[in-house]
């Protein structure tokens, strides 16, 4: 078990000075604290997925808020623990660079000091491939893998060019050496990394696994596009097994009304002859997709996920771990690995970042003096009382989680243990999105759905003592 790292000390200044933030974390600061085992023994793996953070934790992290405290002490407990780290983190007054004119929905930034206290958490695995990766564009992105580079943290998912951004980190423990390879399907697209060539440098960005959409009619949808296209003056073709260029889209004679997604066959091959290589460079492999597909309402992962998850298991990955749609998906054991098709949000502070670029006033149609509770309010429609009408904070599932810890005998899992985690949904926007452990009766329902969902592919979770429990 790990012993919970010593707490950092807290000062203002950025990168320049990062060293006066705090000593460096080694990179394996985790590992050394560890007890020595002998490789192929068990090993355990905690998870979470979307981090979404602005607001500090470590005030939390005591015996006096056992919910908190508790989670933390799970985490730490874990031989390796994995995050989605769903924003840019320097400190906003320092930055010398400006707001992207794309962005994942909102622009996702968190001080130092957040950082230092997941790491404290014990957290020692960060993705950075997420639709919000270049919120503040390259130079954001820089600084944070720079930041984390100076730290000793193992992150993977975002570099210099397409081949930083798609090689796996590793971290070094008694137990084995394991690697983390990231991605994202859902991500803007001037933030996918480009290859570098022989004359012209690579482009920085994430590790992009990039999806294509074909669009399919009945003979009676086609007759009715063709009837639209000619009354907005496009050119449409007098053969009925000619597609149909509308509303921007192009859509193909079919036996049906459908839309059918595929993976890109470059990127698949990419990924998975990283995952081989790491597979062979490592003891353990873990591999993550930032995947909002097909929707962030949608409780069921699209067919390419679950084929693709399946084929990187195949390639050598010990579990895959998906995250993106805010709330949770099945889980699946597959050839003895497991599939987290979403673990939903751990911290998700979506509403307390302040200031905002001015590019969110103009989305939402307010004059430049508006200040950033104001354009939450217009995002989420607050009412006459000040409660949310639109958006996230309106439902309960965006807030409700687990946070699952995998015991792995040599390459399979033996034993997953569920803890179910609560977010404060109901309270206040400057306390909302902060994880604990759920309360019983509330802890129980989660579990309950989360089993729903997972036993159409064979996996049966039980309730045990206020956690989900599924053994080999």
């Amino acid at each position: 078990m790990r012993r919970p790292p010593t707490r950092f000390a807290t000062t203002t200044l950025f990168l320049a000075a990062a060293a006066m933030l705090a000593p460096p974390v080694p990179q394996n600061a985790h590992a050394q604290s560890r007890s020595p085992i002998q490789p192929g023994t068990r090993w355990t793996l905690a998870a979470v997925g979307d981090v979404i953070m602005n607001r500090r934790t470590a005030q939390f992290d005591h015996p006096g808020d056992p919910g908190f405290h508790e989670l933390a002490n799970i985490i730490r407990g874990a031989d390796a623990a994995f995050m989605n780290l769903e924003q840019s983190v320097f400190r906003l007054q320092e930055f010398t660079g400006w707001p992207a004119a794309e962005n994942g929905g909102n622009y996702e930034v968190g001080s130092p000091e957040t950082l230092r206290d997941l790491v404290d958490m014990g957290f020692d695995l960060f993705n950075n491939a997420n639709n919000h990766t270049t919120d503040y564009g390259v130079e954001g992105m820089r600084l944070t893998n720079r930041l984390m580079d100076e730290w000793g943290l193992v992150h993977s998912g975002a570099g210099e060019n397409l081949g930083w951004a798609s090689r796996p980190g590793y971290l070094e423990t008694p137990k084995g050496r394991i690697a983390l390879i990231g991605m994202a399907s859902t991500f803007t697209p001037m933030s996918r990394a480009g290859r570098a060539g022989p004359t012209v440098q690579g482009r920085p960005g994430l590790n992009p696994l990039r999806l294509s959409t074909r669009y399919e009619g009945s003979a009676e949808t086609m007759a009715a596009l063709r009837d639209v296209a000619r009354r907005q003056g496009g050119s449409v073709s007098e053969d009925e097994d000619a597609p149909v260029r509308v509303f921007g889209r192009t859509v193909y004679p079919g036996d049906e009304d459908r839309t059918i997604v595929s993976l890109n066959d470059v990127d698949r091959e990419r990924v998975l002859h990283e995952v081989r290589n790491a597979t062979d460079q490592a003891d353990y492999v873990v591999v993550n997709s930032h995947s909002h597909e097909p929707g962030n309402a949608s409780q069921v992962p699209p067919p390419w996920m679950e084929e693709f998850a399946r084929q990187a298991i195949d390639a050598g990955a010990n579990t895959f771990i998906i995250h993106g749609p805010h709330q949770l998906r099945a889980v699946e054991i597959y050839n003895g690995r497991p599939i987290f098709y979403s673990l939903g949000d751990f911290i998700f502070q979506n509403e307390t970042i302040d200031p905002m670029p001015s590019d969110q006033r103009d989305r939402y149609g307010l004059p430049l003096d508006r200040l950033a509770s104001e354009i939450y309010d217009t995002r989420f429609r607050v009412d006459e009382d000040g409660n949310p009408t639109t958006g996230f904070p309106t439902e309960s599932r965006w807030y409700e989680s687990v946070v699952p810890v995998a015991t792995f005998e040599g390459g399979e899992v033996v034993e997953i243990v569920f803890h179910p985690i609560e977010l404060s949904w109901k309270a206040p926007r400057g306390r909302r999105g902060t994880p604990r452990i759920a309360p019983e009766e509330l802890g129980r329902k989660i579990i309950e759905h989360l089993a729903a969902l997972s036993r159409p592919y064979g996996t049966e979770i039980l309730y045990e003592d206020g956690v989900g429990v599924w053994r080999r």
